[in-house]
């Protein structure tokens, strides 16, 4: 019994040493960057507070003010907020409603004391709009008796969302034709690449007003540079492939490629020189991006938006970075090496396919198929997001 009762003494003494660990309350307002709402402050968002040492996370949502009040344990705090929000930004001095992706941290912050304020600012980027490029076609082919066959090269691009996108006004361009081997010449004084991605040839441009070319999630258009069947139709080439489930076909005026009439022509805005779209057989960077504005002409005729060659033969068309939605650094096969020519920000890294003429393509890999949706992989480098080397499937969505 005496053992008992010394038992319970020890408990409740040691209850009584014992010190609840002090919390203390803290404010952190988060603000916008300068140029959205004039830095005002962030409201009805949540921060997170993440403490180093236990690694626990404390949330708060923002008031009209911009400010989340906790009551934290002290220790030493990584802090962040991020969310997606619809804004009107300046493009190229046109206005653009886009889904901007806003993001804050700042670590290590000492919170040992009651009523510390911490201020929060965030910076932003322009949110994937979700198309995607899901195979690239360019090497072309060789007819039976050995020559070479270009007439099939496509382009298809997917919609890796949940949600329905809009094709109207979406533009396909190919970065003009250096050697890989060697570093590209579109660089800036300390041997950058440019933030403008110079192309060539033609861009060709998804027409509509805006909402007439829905492309449903987990659907695909497919661009041709001729809506033919190659593969049966007499002027085709029998170890080519079908291209006559195409939406849209690169025609141009006394063009290269006979006009297919099941197969509706994409708007093809001519940028040098050429009777068709030139896509290097060899390997071929390419982009998909939007204009900031709707005036084609404009946008066309405006000196600002074009660059002379650094070889002097004639200007290419410059597109900016904030204007790119995907692309892929599809370079040329050499042993001799080989220089990207898409900045990272677009692609982190680069892919290549057998030599010219070997009748494969690069396809982007499946990540996932969600209730029957196929979503692709998409982590900015196509080092790891393609297969290369496959054999063409125009309008076929993968699912492993």
């Amino acid at each position: 019994m005496k053992k008992l009762i010394y038992l319970i003494m020890l408990v409740l003494t040691a209850c009584e040493i014992y010190d609840e660990p002090s919390t203390y309350l803290c404010e952190v307002s988060a603000y916008y960057p300068a140029i959205i709402d004039n830095g005002g402050p962030i409201a009805n968002q949540i921060i997170i507070l993440k403490n180093q040492q236990t690694g626990r996370e404390y949330k708060a949502q923002t008031n009209d003010n911009g400010q989340a009040v906790f009551n934290v344990r002290g220790g030493n705090y990584d802090i962040s907020i991020s969310f997606v929000e619809e804004h009107v930004i300046d493009i190229s001095g046109f206005p653009n409603e886009r889904d901007l992706i806003f993001f804050g941290n700042t670590a290590n912050e000492i919170i040992t004391e009651d009523n510390i304020s911490i201020s929060l600012n965030t910076e932003y980027s322009i949110k994937n709009e979700g198309f995607v490029i899901k195979e690239l076609y360019t090497s072309g082919s060789l007819t039976p008796e050995g020559k070479n066959y270009t007439a099939d090269q496509f382009v298809e691009i997917y919609n890796n969302t949940d949600q329905i996108l809009y094709s109207d006004g979406l533009c396909f361009g190919v970065v003009i034709n250096t050697t890989t081997y060697k570093p590209t010449p579109w660089v800036d004084e300390n041997g950058n690449l440019l933030p403008r991605i110079p192309l060539w040839s033609f861009v060709a441009i998804v027409p509509g007003s805006g909402e007439q070319h829905p492309v449903q999630p987990g659907e695909s258009i497919v661009i041709a540079l001729s809506g033919l069947n190659h593969r049966d139709d007499p002027n085709g080439n029998p170890n080519s492939i079908d291209l006559s489930i195409a939406d849209w076909e690169m025609v141009v005026d006394d063009g290269k490629y006979v006009d297919i009439p099941e197969v509706p022509n994409i708007l093809m805005q001519r940028l040098t020189i050429g009777n068709a779209m030139i896509m290097d057989s060899r390997g071929q960077p390419v982009i998909i991006f939007r204009l900031p504005s709707d005036d084609l002409e404009a946008m066309f005729t405006n000196p600002d938006n074009f660059m002379m060659n650094p070889t002097g033969r004639f200007n290419c068309f410059m597109v900016p970075t904030e204007w790119v939605i995907d692309g892929v650094d599809n370079l040329r096969l050499d042993d001799r090496g080989a220089y990207k020519r898409l900045p990272g920000i677009i692609d982190a890294g680069f892919v290549q396919h057998n030599a010219g003429h070997s009748g494969v393509s690069i396809r982007r890999k499946v990540q996932e198929v969600v209730n029957g949706r196929t979503i692709y992989m998409d982590t900015n480098n196509s080092s790891n997001d393609f297969r290369t080397n496959q054999i063409p499937a125009p309008g076929v969505i993968a699912t492993e």
